[in-house]
């Protein structure tokens, strides 16, 4: 007897079913990623190496009991066969780990079987009770122990654990807070303003992850559909049109390899075409397939975009937690249920419903724009920097104090600016709040006095547009007041402190 057949009953230490086929000489799967067959060979051995997504895994089947791993194996064969390889070395991985679920399907009756799943499911991880479903369905394919294909339809109904795959979007805990979302898009466009000639390879790795924010903030990306773009499938026509066809990403059956096609915002597009003329810095010594856009798998794609958002926000971000927050922007601007779906890529509808329940009323979008609601509380921390005092201020050159007649209201006083205003190509008072550049004054009443003189400009926005807040300035106005009343708030703290320490 095995000495891995310890701690299993003694029925199931006994030989399975001699009418277990052979083995194959050979596996055969499909890795998208690469675009080509991989094998698996030597099916005796109890450690297979795999290939897939640009990385090597090896699935070991040194915890089955020697009597039990042919028709382990022949599960593996199975899976292997019918889903895609992503998800089959998933659930191998989870099944082989901790095997015995699987090993009381293989030799308990389908009615016993049925008994230990409903008594022990509940103290199952989601995963586990998939994973054991789909080794069960694959054994139902096999007619091994008890099963047979005609009780597929039982094991579909088997119940399942809790769990809910949107509660970070129920709760909101996903969504990139607007300051946060300022100053990706203020990154990106630094980026394409300060396009030059000098390409090396720091410039190279800093367009690609660029680009790779883009993708995700812009779209709502995966890491696996953005690592999979093609090189032949980025079109550009002309120096502000590019349009990116990308593959989708989990869906069914024939949806499985359809194409969405996309199209990069006019203002980032020289940071596309800067990235194709210094890629070929980042591919030297680069052995992932030539045909792909990035050359990097969905790991490493996953990586760069959650270290970029950090550097630029101070906040790990994942591109998860972009895609959740492209869809909500979408779903509060008003979009249906099937617009978002198929920017999402979603397989179905219903889907989209989470964020649909996410999205606030339109009384409470008004609030927000009006800065009256702390749905955002994490609003713009632009006096974590530095602040500048009055007579600082007056001491600057004319061209650094900012002044402006925002919709014909005119503020002046609020801070300086360490570039100058002939400078900046946005707009004064909107765009300095949730500006890197900005030296608020510390004085928060200057601060709050802004936001006061500009509500009113909101609400006749609101009414004129029928509460539509797809408008761009109506946006900006919003997220404007949301980061002055930080400003306030955190020149205030400071004086506090300031306060406090002894003389």
């Amino acid at each position: 007897m095995d000495s891995r057949s310890e701690g299993y009953p003694q029925q199931y230490q006994l030989l399975l079913d001699d009418s277990l086929p052979v083995l194959p000489s050979v596996v055969r799967y499909y890795d998208d990623f690469e675009d080509k067959y991989n094998t698996i060979s030597n099916l005796s051995q109890d450690e297979w190496k795999t290939e897939f997504d640009g990385k090597k895994l090896t699935v070991k089947f040194t915890k089955i009991p020697q009597s039990a791993r042919l028709a382990f194996k022949h599960i593996a064969i199975d899976m292997l066969g019918r889903l895609d390889v992503k998800s089959a070395i998933m659930f191998l991985e989870n099944i082989l780990r901790t095997p015995d679920h699987a090993m009381v399907a293989i030799h308990e009756p389908p009615q016993k079987f049925r008994d230990y799943w409903i008594s022990s499911v509940p103290d199952w991880k989601y995963l586990n009770a998939l994973a054991t479903r789909t080794a069960v369905h694959s054994m139902c394919r096999l007619n091994l122990g008890g099963w047979t294909l005609d009780l597929s339809d039982y094991v579909s109904l088997l119940p399942s654990p809790k769990m809910d795959s949107y509660k970070t979007v129920r709760m909101q805990e996903c969504f990139l807070p607007l300051d946060h979302q300022s100053l990706i898009i203020e990154y990106l466009d630094e980026i394409a303003a300060r396009m030059d000639s000098s390409l090396n390879l720091e410039a190279a790795l800093v367009l690609r992850d660029a680009c790779l924010l883009i993708l995700s903030h812009q779209f709502g990306l995966r890491p696996g559909q953005i690592a999979r773009i093609q090189t032949a499938d980025v079109r550009s026509y002309n120096l502000k049109t590019l349009h990116i066809s990308v593959p989708l990403g989990k869906q069914r059956g024939t949806e499985k390899k359809r194409l969405i096609t996309r199209r990069i915002k006019t203002d980032w597009v020289k940071i596309f075409n800067s990235y194709i003329d210094a890629n070929s810095y980042l591919f030297v010594n680069n052995d992932y397939p030539n045909h792909l856009f990035f050359r990097m798998p969905p790991k490493d794609v996953s990586l760069a975009i959650a270290g970029l958002t950090e550097k630029i926000t101070g906040q790990r971000w994942s591109a998860t937690d972009l895609r959740h927050s492209a869809a909500q922007r979408l779903v509060d601007s008003g979009v249906s249920h099937i617009s978002l779906s198929e920017f999402m890529g979603h397989a179905t509808t219903l889907t989209a419903n989470v964020y649909f329940d996410a999205s606030p009323t339109q009384a409470q979008r008004v609030n927000q724009a009006l800065a009256l609601s702390n749905i955002y509380s994490n609003v713009a921390e632009v006096a974590r920097t530095r602040t500048i005092d009055k007579t600082a201020l007056l001491g600057l050159p004319p061209d650094q104090q900012i002044g402006g007649v925002p919709h014909g209201i005119p503020i002046a006083g609020i801070g300086g600016c360490s570039a100058g205003q002939s400078l900046c190509t946005k707009n004064p008072i909107l765009s300095c709040y949730t500006c890197r550049k900005f030296l608020p004054l510390s004085d928060p009443k200057i601060h709050e006095s802004v936001v006061e003189s500009l509500r009113p400009v909101v609400t006749a926005f609101a009414t004129a547009s029928r509460y539509n807040d797809e408008s761009p300035a109506y946006t900006q106005l919003r997220r404007m007041f949301q980061a002055a009343l930080k400003v306030a708030e955190e020149v205030r703290l400071m004086q506090i402190d300031d306060e406090a320490k002894p003389a």
